[in-house]
């Protein structure tokens, strides 16, 4: 099976529709996966985290995705990215992302939530989606 990393393909969705600097090895823009570092001080980081048990027979998973954005002093600036890219994501639907994944769906578990000021007075927003992707593997094949 394909080497898909969904994570990736999100993150280079984002890139594509200017709303995040993406580099894919992770030493420049302000798009990060999985670590949200010190700097820059606004910053967009993906995480992927379980969702449903996986279905057997069924070639689809479906993964939840987490988006953490930061700004500055003021919560306007990082709750306005937060809901760029919600409106980039929520109801995004039958389409490849660019590492390979099938995106049956991206539906968002609510909207938008502030974390509040980080330990640099930095505000962050969250948001989370449920994804269905089509995952074949070995046994479960599409």
């Amino acid at each position: 099976m394909a080497d898909l990393d969904p994570l990736d393909g999100v993150a280079r969705l984002l890139a594509a529709r200017g709303l995040v600097a993406y580099d894919p090895t992770g030493t420049t823009g302000d798009l990060f996966v999985e670590i949200m570092p010190p700097a820059p001080d606004a910053a967009v980081a993906l995480w992927l985290y379980d969702g449903e048990a996986p279905d057997t027979r069924n070639a689809y998973d479906t993964p939840r995705l987490q988006v953490r954005v930061r700004g500055g002093p003021d919560p306007r600036v990082s709750r306005r990215r937060c809901w760029a890219i919600y409106s980039a994501l929520h109801g995004l639907a039958g389409v490849a992302l660019a590492d390979g994944t099938w995106l049956i769906l991206a539906a968002a578990r609510g909207t938008p939530a502030p974390m509040g000021p980080d330990s640099s007075g930095r505000h962050e927003h969250v948001i989370n989606f449920d994804l269905d992707v089509s995952a074949p593997t070995d046994h479960r094949l599409t």
